[in-house]
């Protein structure tokens, strides 16, 4: 086996997790639960309220929620049975230095959605606290506080990041609950009915959008399931935690902009006279989610940098993260972030068609056995890739054509079926 530092960390990030450290379903459900309930999923039920009837617009919250539960029961079964992160998963199914360019790959995305979204967090806070004060609170400052929060909670680790989802979400619940039950009874259920406001949604486009929010996540899905104490336990955590982290801030969201008739989210809270809860719930729900993305890209950056201790992978990565955001560079990133999210697709079809045709190489001792490369792998990769490149729309593809609807879907899709095919093509992976 190679030589890798060992920083007795009890993250794991190189191993697997021991069952002595396994949590149950719902501790993990909950980080699940906490990911989903970020500010993209509430601008999404704005978009989805301004195009589509209400009850429509549920509906495709509800079918595209379901989906994205299904596929998470796929990874999060790997994941739980491994007891592997991502990373160490691609390790098996792309080969030892095929699983560097996979590794560096999944944590360019997340280090630079890391980064994108401290200077989302930024501004938004930046409009909370002015209209609750009148202050201007400059976004550098507000980027440092809320990217070293997100940082310190990533540097410890797993533990860190369930504790903090532990007692944010049912605080984050009860938060939006009552601001949603408040608006009813401000203004009735009368709001629920009228029309759409803005361009037409079509039925399908709204359902690949409510996939497509978290569809990376399921991706990733094994970083969090490996602390599963079963397979069965991971996964009904995935399917609990992706149905319902996905759906609840989206229908939120679409309830509260149709009853209150505006867009502004935090302006809601504010007439409500919420407007301290409605920074903490900015804060809890951005924490939540973007501690994950930095977890997540130092899962994998300790792949391809194998001799660096995994606590200065992260705090490097937070402080890149971090700085991006201070010097307001991190909006020139997002159409290059979208580009290098469709490559991170394909790799989730490859590594659950391979764990199913070769399990019981998903034994962390199969590690001295692994090939630098398996060129099946690294072809179907390249064949997702390509489609999704196809069926996104620009800047992050050319929009040729159309499957699922959801480029990142189809990559998945198109990679395992090529992986599959090519395998039994060749009798081996080799």
């Amino acid at each position: 086996m190679e030589e890798t530092v060992e920083t007795n960390s009890g993250n794991y990030e190189r191993e697997r997790v021991p069952e002595k450290d396994r949590k149950r379903w719902l501790s993990i459900s909950m980080v699940w639960i906490a990911i989903g309930i970020d500010l993209s999923g509430m601008f999404m039920g704005v978009a989805l309220s301004q195009g589509m009837a209400f009850w429509t617009a549920i509906y495709a919250v509800i079918i595209g929620s379901v989906i994205l539960g299904i596929l998470a029961i796929g990874a999060t079964y790997i994941g739980a049975k491994a007891g592997l992160s991502t990373g160490m998963i691609s390790r098996i199914s792309f080969g030892k230095k095929g699983a560097s360019l996979m590794g560096a790959i999944m944590g360019i995305s997340s280090l630079g959605w890391f980064g994108v979204q401290i200077g989302f967090f930024a501004e938004n806070i930046g409009a909370a606290i002015n209209q609750l004060t009148g202050a201007n609170t400059p976004s550098w400052l507000l980027s440092l506080i809320g990217g070293s929060l997100m940082m310190l909670s990533a540097f410890w680790g797993y533990q860190a990041i369930e504790k903090l989802c532990t007692y944010s979400v049912p605080l984050l619940a009860v938060l939006i609950i009552v601001a949603t039950l408040m608006s009813l009874n401000r203004n009735g259920t009368s709001g629920l009915a009228s029309a759409p406001q803005g361009s037409s949604l079509s039925f399908g486009l709204a359902v690949s959008l409510v996939i497509g929010v978290y569809m990376v996540g399921v991706v990733m899905a094994p970083d969090v399931a490996r602390w599963a104490q079963n397979p069965k336990q991971a996964m009904i955590a995935g399917f609990v935690g992706f149905t319902i982290g996905n759906s609840f801030m989206i229908i939120i969201s679409l309830i509260l902009v149709k009853v209150m008739n505006t867009a502004d989210l935090t302006a809601v809270f504010f007439t409500l006279g919420l407007g301290i809860p409605s920074i903490l719930v900015l804060t809890l729900a951005q924490w939540t989610t973007n501690t994950n993305n930095l977890y997540s890209a130092s899962l994998d950056f300790s792949i391809v940098f194998k001799n660096i201790n995994p606590k200065l992978i992260t705090i490097v990565c937070g402080t890149l993260g971090i700085l991006m955001a201070m010097f307001g560079i991190y909006g020139m990133f997002e159409n290059f972030l979208s580009i290098v999210t469709v490559l991170v697709s394909p790799i989730a079809g490859i590594y659950m068609i391979d764990y199913f045709l070769y399990k019981e190489k998903y034994d962390f001792s199969y590690e001295e056995k692994l090939q630098d490369y398996y060129p099946i792998s690294i072809f179907s990769w390249v064949v997702g890739s390509t489609v999704a490149f196809m069926t996104s729309q620009p800047p992050a593809g050319f929009g040729l054509f159309t499957l699922t609807n959801v480029s990142a879907l189809d990559g998945i899709l198109v990679a395992g079926l090529c992986y599959f095919i090519m395998t039994k093509l060749t009798k081996g992976r080799k």
